[in-house]
Formats: structure tokens, sequence, C-alpha cells
């Protein structure tokens, strides 16, 4: 059984080098999504996603030995503000003091959750149904996940996702924006958003899912 990020975190502060290349692993797809929601499509056009990305895990083994959390959402919280760091170094290297989109960098240390405590309706942002099957899905339902665990397992999800659905329902579960909001940052109709929520749902559904017969349990790595 593969040890799971508590574990491996302890190993790492141990000292031991290969727990913590399995630490960076696993939330490598989280890192992606933070890192490609926040460069926004301009931006992206100047720097390579993947090394950005690439760049990030090396900030984390560099940084970690000043890491003093104790716990997965501590670390979530401590990678993007690590990535926030990275995106702000980025925009001011390439002379951006606002976002392609035309507003302020999203705070990327800021807490999810959904307004109200409720369930959004479809394109009025947030958004909740999907985060509730990820954690019903998980191989310990016992075991309750936060809330920013859950965006770890929806990093994981959209990995298999073609980039723009997974940027859509990462913008929409993630960070809570609306369909129009997310059109306006990409350049795109409220309609168009929708289709392609749509489409990207209907394919993370049927992943949690699994075949007929039966559903399918998350493992440590993307269910794709």
């Amino acid at each position: 059984m593969a040890a799971g990020p508590l574990e491996l975190m302890a190993k790492a502060r141990a000292g031991e080098t290969d727990a913590l290349g399995e630490l960076c692993a696993l939330y490598r797809n989280y890192l992606r999504m933070v890192v490609r929601t926040g460069l926004g499509p301009k931006l992206r056009e100047r720097v390579e996603l993947s090394d950005v990305v690439q760049e990030a895990l090396v900030e984390v083994v560099r940084q970690f030995p000043q890491f003093t959390g104790q716990n997965e959402a501590a670390l979530v919280g401590w990678l993007r503000r690590l990535v926030g760091q990275k995106l702000a170094d980025l925009a001011r290297y390439h002379n951006r003091a606002k976002r392609s989109s035309g507003g302020p960098l999203m705070p990327l240390d800021a807490p999810w959750g959904v307004e109200g405590g409720g369930v959004a309706d479809p394109g009025q942002g947030g958004g909740g149904r999907l985060l509730d099957m990820l954690s019903l899905s998980q191989t310990s339902p016992s075991e309750a996940a936060s809330k920013r665990e859950l965006t770890v397992l929806l990093a994981d999800a959209l990995s298999g996702l073609a980039e723009t659905e997974a940027e859509v329902l990462w913008l929409y579960y993630a960070d809570g924006l609306s369909f129009e909001t997310i059109g306006d940052r990409m350049g795109l109709s409220r309609k168009s958003i929708r289709g392609i929520w749509a489409r990207g749902l209907k394919a993370v559904k049927r992943s949690i899912d699994g075949p007929p017969g039966g559903p399918m349990r998350y493992h440590d790595g993307p269910p794709y």
C-alpha cells in the first residue's frame, strides 16, 4: 500500500530524499492546475507551463525544511503560497501588473468555500456537488477530507481531461468563479463555457462511477 501524505511528510523531515520525491509527485497534478489557472492565457503564451511547474517543485524541495505544518491542509496551503510567489515573480518579470483578464491576481492561499454553505446553481459560481462525489469516492470514506484536500482530489480527477475542460472545471469548483467570469478570462461566451463544463463534468463523473457493475475508488494516482 502506497504511503499517504502524512507518512511521506514525516519521512521527508527525517531526511529521506525518496520520500520527498514521492510527496512532490503526489501533488504534481494539483500544482499544475494552480499554476495553469494562475498564469492566465496570455502569460501562458510567454512561458511553458511544464517549466513553471518544475520550477515550483524545485522550490518545494528547497524550502521544505522550513515547512512546519502537521497535516495535508497545511501542506496544500503552503504549496499554494509557493506557487503564488512564483507567479508574482513571473508577472513582475514580464511587466504584468494585472493578469490577462484585467483583474487582480487571486490570492492562491485563500480558503475554498461555497457561498452560504450550499451547492451553487450551475453558472453562478462556487459549486460543490462534484467535490461531494470526490469525497465519497475516497478509499477510506470514514476519514473525512478537508476542503483543501478535496481540491487535490479534484486536480487528480481533472488530469485526464482536455486542458480547456480541466481549466473550466477547476475555475468553477476550486476557485468558485461563475461561467460569466470564466468566459471573460478565457475569451469565450457563457454558453461556450457551460458546454465545456458539461462535457468535462460528464467525463469526470464517468471516471468516478467507473464501468458498469460498480463505482471506482480513487487511488494515489490519477483515475485515468
